[in-house]
C-alpha cells in the first residue's frame, strides 16, 4: 500500500505542476483575453488548489476525519478534473492560440495549453488507478448514470465559458432564461453528485432515485425549451437576432483577437443541443430501467406469497407516473406562457389554452389562423403544439393507469356509463364557458343572461356529481341516489331546452335584437381580424348548447331505465 500512496504522490505533483504552469504561462501573458480564455485560467487554478488540498490531506492522513469516502472523492475528482482539463485545452486553443500572430506570446500560450492536456491525461491515469486498485468499490462515476453526470456537467461548464461573456444575452428576456436554464441543471447535477460523494443518498432511501430520475426529466425539458430559444433570438431578424456571420462587426475585423460573437452564439447554440442529448440519453437510460423493474415486479410471487413484488411494482409506477407529470406541468406552462406573452389577449379562446383536452382545436380555430404570419403566429401555433403534446401525454397516463392498476376489473365512476355521460356535459359546458367570458354576448339581453345562469346551475351539480363518487359521498345521501341523479338530470334537460329556444332566438332574431346575417357585424367583415367575430362566437354557443342537450337526454334516458328497473324490484 505505501507503493501505491507514492504513486499517487508522484501524480499530484506531477498536476500540480502541470496545472501551475498552464495557470503562469498564461496569466503572464497579460490582458486582451477573451472571456474563454480568463475561464480556462479559472479551471487550472482550481485543479491546483483542490490538487494541493487533497496532496496536504493525503500527507497528513487527515481522512478519516472527513466527512466522504476517501476513495470515491479521489476518483470523482480525477473524472473532473481530466474532463475540466481536456475542455479547457479545447477552448483555449480554439478562441484564443489560432488568432494569436506568430511570436512569442503564440509559443507560450501553445505552451500552456501543452501543459494542460498532460494534467489531463495525468487525471485520467490517476482515475484508471484508482479504479483498478479498489475493484471491490463502486464509483458512481463508473457508472452509466454516473458517465453521463459527468458528461452534462461537462458541457455546461464550456457553455458557462462563453455566455460568461454577458453581451451575449444581456439584450432578451428569452435569452436570460436560457442562462437560467444552464445554471438550474447544472446546481441540480451537482447536488446529485454531491449526495452521492457523501453517501447521504443512503437516507433519502426510495426518493433519491425519483429525484434523479425528475432532475433529468426537468433538465430534458429546461433544454428542450433554452434550444428552441436561444437560436430564434440569436439568428432570426423577427426577433432581434443576426442570421447572417457576416453581419457581425466583430467577425468582419481582421485582425480578431478572440472568437468572435456570432461564433459564440453559434457554439453555445450546438452545445446545448450536444447536452439535450446527453439528458435524452440520460433519461432513455431511466426509462429503460424502469421498465426492467415493472418486468421483475410482474414475475415476483402472487400476493399472499410474498408483498416485496407489489412494493416494487408501485414504486415503479410512481416513477412512471412521476414521468409523465413533469412534462405535463411542462407542456401546459409553456402554452400557457407563450400566450400571455404574446400581448394581445382578446377574446375567451386565449384561456381557452388553458384546457388541455380539445384546447388546441379550439384555440386554433378560433385565433391562430386569424394571425397574420410573423412572430405572433409562429408563438400561437407553438403554443398550440404544447397544449396537443399536453393532451397526449394525459392520455398515455390514463392508459397506463388503466394498464398497470388492472382498473377493468376495479368499479371506477368515469368509467362507466353514467360518468362517461357527466364527463361529457361537464367538458362541454366548459367550452361554453370560454365563450361566454366575452361579455359582449348576453349582457345586453336578459334572456341571455338567463341562458348563462342555465349553463352554470346545470354545470355545477354535474360537477359535484363527479366529486360525490369520487369520494364515495353517494351511499350516505338520504334519497336514493338513482333518483336523484334522474331528478337533477331531468331538470338540466329542461333548463338547457329554454336556453336552446331563447339563446338562437335573441341572437338571430331581429324582432328581439338579433343579427340574423353574418355580415351585419363589422368585426366580421374586417380583413385584419385577430380572432373569431362575434357573431360566430353566437353561433358556436347555440351549437354546444344543442349538443349539450343531447347528452343530457341521453343520460335523462339511462337514469329513466335505471328508476324504472330499481321500482320493478
Amino acid at each position: 500500500m505505501d507503493t501505491d500512496r507514492v504513486r499517487l504522490c508522484f501524480y499530484r505533483l506531477l498536476q500540480l505542476f502541470s496545472t501551475c504552469a498552464a495557470f503562469s504561462l498564461v496569466a503572464s501573458l497579460g490582458t486582451g483575453m477573451g472571456a474563454v480564455s480568463h475561464w480556462s485560467m479559472f479551471i487550472w487554478c482550481f485543479c491546483f488548489v483542490i490538487t494541493l488540498l487533497t496532496f496536504i490531506v493525503q500527507l497528513g492522513e487527515y481522512q478519516p476525519s472527513l466527512p466522504f469516502s476517501g476513495k470515491s472523492f479521489l476518483f470523482t475528482y480525477a473524472c473532473l478534473a481530466t474532463a475540466f482539463c481536456l475542455s479547457a485545452s479545447i477552448m483555449y486553443s480554439i478562441t484564443y492560440i489560432q488568432f494569436l500572430p506568430h511570436s512569442p506570446f503564440r509559443d507560450q500560450a501553445t505552451a500552456a495549453t501543452a501543459f494542460s492536456c498532460i494534467a489531463c491525461v495525468l487525471y485520467a491515469l490517476e482515475g484508471a488507478f484508482l479504479w483498478l486498485l479498489f475493484p471491490e468499490t463502486t464509483f458512481y462515476f463508473a457508472t452509466i448514470h454516473g458517465l453521463f453526470k459527468l458528461l452534462e456537467t461537462s458541457v455546461a461548464c464550456i457553455i458557462f465559458a462563453f455566455i460568461s461573456n454577458t453581451y451575449l444575452h444581456q439584450h432578451q428576456p428569452a435569452l436570460v432564461w436560457c442562462v437560467a436554464v444552464y445554471s438550474i441543471c447544472f446546481t441540480l447535477g451537482a447536488v446529485a453528485m454531491l449526495l452521492k460523494l457523501v453517501k447521504f443518498e443512503s437516507r433519502l432511501h426510495n426518493f433519491f432515485p425519483r429525484f434523479l430520475l425528475g432532475q433529468t426529466m426537468l433538465s430534458v425539458l429546461l433544454y428542450a425549451s433554452a434550444l428552441a430559444l436561444w437560436p430564434l433570438y440569436q439568428f432570426n431578424e423577427e426577433f432581434g437576432g443576426q442570421p447572417q456571420r457576416s453581419s457581425d462587426v466583430s467577425c468582419s475585423d481582421e485582425l480578431p483577437s478572440t472568437l468572435c460573437i456570432w461564433d459564440q452564439k453559434l457554439t453555445v447554440a450546438i452545445l446545448t443541443a450536444i447536452n439535450l442529448l446527453i439528458y435524452v440519453g440520460d433519461l432513455a437510460y431511466w426509462i429503460h430501467s424502469i421498465f426492467i423493474s415493472l418486468e421483475a415486479a410482474n414475475q415476483s410471487p402472487r400476493p399472499g406469497e410474498s408483498s416485496q413484488g407489489d412494493v416494487s411494482r408501485q414504486g415503479a409506477l410512481d416513477v412512471m407516473c412521476c414521468l409523465l407529470r413533469l412534462p405535463q406541468l411542462f407542456c401546459t406552462c409553456m402554452a400557457f406562457s407563450l400566450v400571455v406573452d404574446m400581448g394581445i389577449l382578446r377574446g375567451a379562446a386565449c384561456y381557452a389554452a388553458l384546457l388541455c383536452l380539445l384546447a388546441f382545436i379550439i384555440y386554433a380555430t378560433t385565433h391562430v389562423h386569424f394571425l397574420p404570419y410573423g412572430p405572433y403566429r409562429d408563438r400561437a401555433i407553438t403554443a398550440t403544439a404544447f397544449s396537443c403534446v399536453a393532451s397526449v401525454l394525459y392520455a398515455m397516463e390514463v392508459a397506463c393507469l388503466w394498464q398497470y392498476y388492472e382498473l377493468s376489473e376495479v368499479s371506477c365512476y368515469v368509467h362507466t356509463m353514467p360518468g362517461l355521460l357527466k364527463v361529457l356535459e361537464t367538458f362541454v359546458a366548459c367550452l361554453i364557458f370560454t365563450f361566454l367570458s366575452h361579455t359582449s354576448l348576453y349582457l345586453h339581453q336578459p334572456a341571455l343572461e338567463w341562458c348563462v345562469a342555465v349553463y352554470s346551475i346545470c354545470f355545477f351539480p354535474a360537477a359535484l356529481t363527479i366529486l360525490g363518487n369520487l369520494i364515495g359521498w353517494e351511499y350516505r345521501l338520504p334519497v336514493t341516489f338513482p333518483i336523484l341523479q334522474f331528478l337533477l338530470t331531468l331538470l338540466s334537460v329542461l333548463l338547457y331546452v329554454s336556453a336552446l329556444v331563447l339563446w338562437p332566438l335573441y341572437q338571430f332574431n331581429e324582432k328581439f335584437g338579433g343579427q340574423p346575417q353574418r355580415s351585419n357585424y363589422m368585426d366580421c367583415i374586417d380583413g385584419l381580424t385577430y380572432y373569431i367575430c362575434t357573431w360566430d362566437e353566437e353561433l358556436a354557443v347555440a351549437i354546444l348548447t344543442a349538443l349539450n342537450l343531447l347528452i343530457y337526454v341521453a343520460d335523462l334516458v339511462y337514469w329513466a331505465h335505471q328508476v324504472s328497473v330499481g321500482t320493478e324490484d
